[in-house]
C-alpha cells in the first residue's frame, strides 16, 4: 500500500481532477440497482457505488461488480459526512484508506446530487493502472503467485525433512550407544541439520506469508533485511558448530591439519563481520 500511495501522492491532482470529471458526467436517473450499476460501464477502478439521503442515510444497498451488499441498507452515514465539505464544489474526494469489503487501498468520491449523495468507492491499484501510472498484470501476478506458493510449500517440505532426519540421527545414537569421535559426529551432524531445517523453514513461511497469503505493498526493505539477517544467522550458527567438530576431529587425528580448520573459522568471521556491516548499513539507510 505504501507504493501505491507514493504514486498517488506524486500525482494527486490528476488522479483527482479524473475522479471528479468521471462523477460529474454519472446522472443516474433513478436508485435502481441496475441504473447504478451502469456507472461500472465506463469506470473500470469503480468497486462499490451506493447512494445517501439528505439524512446522511443510505438507502440503497452497496452495489458491487458482481455482488449487492444489502446488509448496508439503511446505515446510518452522518459519521462519515462529518469530514466532508461542499464549500467549493459538490465533489469531495476521501484520503486513501483499506476497504473493509474488498481490502484494497480505497478512494470514496462522494458526490451531491438533488439534495442527496451519490458515493462511489475507487480501487487505487486499477485507477493508477487504468490512469497509466502503474505498470500491473493480473496473469503475471496470478502466476508469480503460484510459483512462490510452490516453492514456499517445497522449502517447507525439505526444511521438516531435514528437522526430522535432525532428530532421527539423534535418536539412533541414542539407541545405539557409540564411543569417542563417532558419538561427537552424530551429535554436531544432528545439530546442524535441525538449525539449516529451522533456517529454511523461517525463509518458507515468509515468503508463503508476505508473496502469497498476505501480500500487500508495505513491507519494504526492513522486511527483506530481517530475514536476510535472520537466514544469515542460522548458516552462521550451523558454520561455527561445523567449525567446532572440525577442530575436535583434527585435534583427536592429526594435528597438521589445523591450518583447514583455521581457514573455516576465519571465514565464519568474515561472514560475521559481513551480516554485521549490513545491519548497520541496512539502519542507516531508515
Amino acid at each position: 500500500m505504501k507504493r501505491i500511495i507514493g504514486i498517488y501522492t506524486e500525482n494527486k491532482n490528476s488522479v483527482q481532477f479524473y475522479i471528479r470529471g468521471t462523477m460529474e458526467n454519472f446522472q443516474p436517473l433513478s436508485s435502481d440497482p441496475k441504473d447504478l450499476r451502469r456507472f461500472f460501464e465506463f469506470e473500470k477502478a469503480a468497486e462499490i457505488i451506493y447512494r445517501v439521503d439528505k439524512n446522511f442515510i443510505q438507502y440503497t444497498s452497496s452495489i458491487g461488480r458482481k455482488h449487492i451488499y444489502d446488509h448496508r441498507e439503511g446505515t446510518d452515514k452522518s459519521f462519515y459526512f462529518k469530514w466532508v465539505s461542499f464549500k467549493e464544489e459538490n465533489i469531495h474526494i476521501s484520503n486513501p484508506y483499506l476497504h473493509h469489503i474488498t481490502g484494497q487501498p480505497t478512494l470514496t468520491a462522494v458526490k451531491r446530487y438533488n439534495d442527496e449523495y451519490i458515493v462511489v468507492d475507487f480501487d487505487m491499484l486499477k485507477l493508477l493502472e487504468e490512469l497509466r501510472l502503474i505498470e500491473h498484470n493480473s496473469a503475471f501476478e496470478k502466476v508469480n503467485t503460484y510459483i512462490m506458493a510452490s516453492g514456499g510449500i517445497l522449502l517447507g517440505i525439505v526444511s521438516i525433512f531435514l528437522i526430522l532426519y535432525g532428530g532421527y540421527i539423534f535418536f539412533h545414537m541414542i539407541y545405539s550407544p557409540k564411543t569417542g569421535e563417532a558419538v561427537m559426529h552424530e551429535i554436531f551432524t544432528s545439530i546442524i541439520s535441525i538449525t539449516i531445517g529451522l533456517a529454511i523453514y523461517d525463509l518458507a513461511k515468509t515468503i508463503v506469508e508476505n508473496d502469497v497469503l498476505f501480500k500487500t505493498f508495505n513491507y519494504g526493505n526492513d522486511l527483506q533485511n530481517r530475514t536476510l539477517t535472520k537466514f544469515l544467522t542460522s548458516i552462521i550458527i550451523a558454520l561455527s558448530i561445523e567449525s567446532l567438530m572440525a577442530v575436535f576431529k583434527i585435534v583427536l587425528d592429526d594435528y597438521s591439519k589445523l591450518i583447514n580448520a583455521f581457514y573455516l573459522v576465519l571465514g565464519v568471521t568474515l561472514l560475521i563481520l559481513g551480516t554485521a556491516v549490513f545491519n548497520m548499513l541496512s539502519r542507516q539507510e531508515k
